[in-house]
């Protein structure tokens, strides 16, 4: 008797989820421990346990693949910003630098994905926003939701005026500009590695003080 089209069809996707599990692994594993441009799709699809064909029957590039792979790793520093930025929502009693110092914590974290994988975060600095697959517009929604996370909390600070702000979007744009910077010159410059937060603070708490109410 044949299977039902419908049993076939969930049969065939728990496959292409269960290669996909493996193809992301493996590329973790390797691009984690050789790092992004070392690494070949060739590498990949053996530590896979698949031919290098059948990887890009799942993935259209190497670049794609990382991307899904680091993109992750930000999804869940914006996680835990989300959630920490939950749980303050109910504090009606912050400091009036507590905001600033809420945006300047939330870098601080992503900027601890740079001081573990350095050149992946640099690589997905520079690849995930040029990107015009469908992969790559996943990292400008991972960015999307990093930035209406800074919008909510500086527009609570503006609505609870502990915070003097005429364009709540712009600073964030610019606040994001500076991390992206601060990775672009730390990778040109061989900046030590460990630094990069503290240089990232320095440079945020410069920009966002003066919006304090006094």
């Amino acid at each position: 008797m044949p299977s039902h089209p419908s049993v076939e069809l969930s049969m065939r996707e728990r496959k292409k989820q269960n290669s996909m599990v493996r193809l992301k692994t493996a590329a973790k594993e390797l691009m984690w421990a050789d790092g992004y441009e070392t690494v070949t799709t060739k590498a990949i699809a053996a530590r896979a346990d698949m031919g290098e064909a059948t990887l890009f029957r799942y993935v259209s590039s190497k670049l794609d693949l990382f991307l899904s792979v680091y993109g992750e790793e930000f999804a869940q520093v914006v996680d835990q910003c989300v959630q920490a930025n939950d749980d303050r929502r109910s504090d009606d009693h912050r400091e009036s630098g507590d905001h600033i110092e809420q945006i300047v914590d939330s870098y601080e974290l992503l900027a601890s994905l740079y001081t573990r994988y350095p050149e992946l975060a640099f690589t997905f600095v520079k690849e995930s926003f040029g990107s015009s697959t469908a992969v790559g517009r996943t990292g400008l929604e991972y960015a999307d939701r990093w930035f209406e996370l800074l919008e909510s909390i500086l527009e609570h600070g503006r609505s609870t005026n502990a915070l003097e702000i005429a364009d709540v979007p712009a600073v964030v744009q610019n606040c994001h500009a500076i991390y992206v910077h601060e990775v672009l010159r730390s990778h040109a410059r061989d900046l030590p590695t460990d630094g990069m937060p503290q240089r990232l603070r320095h440079r945020l708490e410069l920009s966002l003080t003066h919006l304090i109410r006094s």
